[in-house]
């Protein structure tokens, strides 16, 4: 399997252009892309930094990950915050969401993508590629369980991240509780069978992604 996944590598193709070469194969166990000259993919865009992004090889999968640029990496029209397994088709923004190279797997292998992903840049949230139009308060909460994404947060902490400032159980208790239960109810119209947030009694919450 190995050897096919090396005799048949996936390739990006330019959709920019700003972007050289037109067509490049991705051979390599990692692949720079930016507007360093010394990057594999050459992106002249000011948008880019010197070194953006890197396709690196997990297998047969080929995982992109932001080198800490100023203006994001997108998959899909979605900024990336941790390393993006790539599926065939796959649409890269470099610094902004519009496409500037395009992701070919001639043997792709199926890999199932996060049902919920944050776009920081437009600080939103999508699951199963729906946008979600979330309050402020619900979207504050859920931000600080993305970021912490299967690590128990106390009700303190969530009050915290929903309110900016320390927890008063007698005053803030029953309003958490509803935007917890509202959240809940927000992401269950978009997904029924997941339970995403999971309560730990007496402790606190956890968000399973």
């Amino acid at each position: 399997m190995m050897e096919q996944s090396q005799n048949n590598p996936a390739c990006l193709l330019a959709l920019d252009p700003s972007v050289s070469p037109d067509e490049f194969m991705l051979v390599n166990e990692s692949s720079s892309i930016g507007r360093s000259s010394l990057c594999d993919i050459v992106i002249t865009a000011r948008i880019a930094s010197r070194i953006h992004a890197r396709i690196e090889r997990d297998g047969p999968r080929y995982l992109l990950v932001d080198a800490g640029s100023a203006n994001g990496t997108f998959v899909n029209g979605a900024r990336i915050a941790q390393p993006h397994v790539l599926q065939d088709s796959d649409a890269i923004g470099i610094g902004s969401a519009l496409p500037s190279l395009r992701f070919l797997d001639p043997d792709p292998t199926y890999v199932p993508s996060p049902r919920l992903v944050f776009d920081e840049r437009g600080m939103r949230f999508l699951l199963n590629q729906h946008p979600m139009d979330l309050p402020q308060s619900q979207l504050r909460l859920l931000v600080y369980l993305y970021r912490n994404a299967g690590a128990l947060c106390t009700r303190e902490a969530c009050a915290q991240a929903i309110w900016g400032r320390d927890y008063d159980p007698g005053m803030d208790a029953g309003a958490l509780d509803r935007v917890v239960a509202n959240l809940r109810s927000t992401l269950r119209e978009i997904d029924p069978e997941t339970e995403f947030i999971q309560t730990r009694r007496g402790a606190g919450y956890m968000l399973e992604i």
